[in-house]
């Protein structure tokens, strides 16, 4: 029997593994795909996320082939009106204050290179489970069977885990959709004070710009009505770039999609000798780029948390743990992305510009999710 399994080879998943090895707990992986997953996903990593990486030994590796976002710009295309934030006021708060933009697909690898051979047994889906006072069985879609003294769920809102252990979800979609545009063109030679994430406004929407290593994103929210073939349109693509970017419309689009946005919550991350991290706790708006930061947060406080536990302090620190993120998830991390999402567009532009340095320091403490990283840590 080994100490913990770990259903879902995501960032989530691989991270505490990790976590946990590096604290001399035995870990098996079980993930249901045969290799690691290159869907392009979470890009975005706030500064507590970094300091988790580098505290697992992978971040000075990744970091060159990243982008390193110092400065957030928002600007109304129409008025020119313009406000900015320099994350550099985190500095005292973080050894990490900036954004680093990278794609997840670079991260799995960094980190299962970095755990033991064996660690992670691919095709092997959860496909049942049992528990007892002394542990959890888990049997896989390969067939073979796997027991430790606790399972934690890491594979995603589609995964089996949650419904296998019996935890309910409140889940909701929400009203619109996302058409991401794939630029190579630097936009920062047209746009003025841009750096590396920048949101766009005239007085009904909004527009954001994500600089990735090798390309920009463009995101822009649908219409409710307009279907995914409209959207994909060039006739769209073009129409919208011209309202947002009228100075670079005919920018070469080299990749386009569209992807519904969700938000889900289980009702609790515990069940028994069964706990959730990631997706398959929580799912945010992607405003923002909190939901895998979160799941990394999970992470990094439930491997500390099941140390103190292994070592003999009792598992009702488990409890605490999953209350705790719980909590965080649905006063903080909800209600935030939420808030990003409903935020009046003609007004956005002037709010920031409006924040004394003391509001803004506390902006961009939240948005860093420099106040809530820790949140259930022993």
């Amino acid at each position: 029997m080994t100490d913990i399994l770990i259903a879902g080879a995501g960032p989530v998943g691989l991270a505490l593994a990790l976590a946990l090895q590096r604290r001399g707990i035995a870990v098996q992986v079980l993930e249901k795909r045969e290799g690691l997953s290159t869907a392009s996903r979470a890009s975005t990593f706030h500064p507590p996320t970094l300091e988790a990486l580098d505290e697992l030994g992978v971040f000075a590796a990744l970091r060159p082939g990243g982008v390193q976002v110092d400065r957030i710009l928002w600007r109304r295309v129409d008025s020119g009106a313009v406000a900015t934030l320099d994350l550099g006021i985190l500095a005292e708060e973080s050894r990490f204050p900036f954004r680093w933009h990278r794609e997840q697909h670079y991260l799995t690898p960094a980190l299962l290179a970095a755990l033991p051979a064996n660690s992670v047994r691919f095709d092997a889906g959860v496909a049942a489970l049992t528990q007892d006072d002394g542990g959890v069985t888990v049997t896989c879609e390969d067939g073979s069977s796997h027991r430790a003294r606790y399972l934690i769920g890491c594979d995603g809102s589609s995964g089996a885990v949650r419904g296998l252990a019996g935890i309910a979800a409140e889940t909701n979609d929400y009203a619109h959709r996302v058409l991401r545009l794939l630029t190579p063109l630097d936009l920062r030679a047209h746009v003025p004070a841009l750096d590396g994430l920048g949101y766009l406004y005239d007085a009904e929407g909004s527009c954001s710009l994500l600089r990735m290593p090798e390309v920009w994103r463009v995101i822009l929210r649908m219409p409710p009505d307009m279907t995914d073939l409209d959207a994909l349109s060039d006739v769209y693509a073009r129409a919208q770039l011209g309202r947002f970017l009228p100075q670079v419309a005919e920018m070469p689009i080299t990749g386009r999609d569209v992807y519904g946005v969700r938000k889900a919550m289980a009702v609790t991350y515990r069940a028994g000798r069964v706990l959730l991290a990631g997706d398959a706790a929580h799912l945010t708006n992607t405003r923002g780029g909190m939901n895998m930061n979160a799941g990394v947060h999970d992470a990094m406080t439930l491997a500390a948390t099941l140390r103190r536990v292994l070592d003999g302090h009792g598992d009702a620190l488990l409890d605490a743990w999953a209350a705790a993120r719980l909590r965080t998830v649905r006063e903080a991390l909800l209600p935030r992305t939420d808030a990003r999402v409903a935020a009046d567009p003609a007004g956005e532009v002037a709010r920031m510009a409006a924040l004394a340095p003391d509001q803004a320091r506390a902006w961009a403490r939240e948005a860093s999710m420099l106040d809530i990283a820790k949140a259930g840590a022993p």
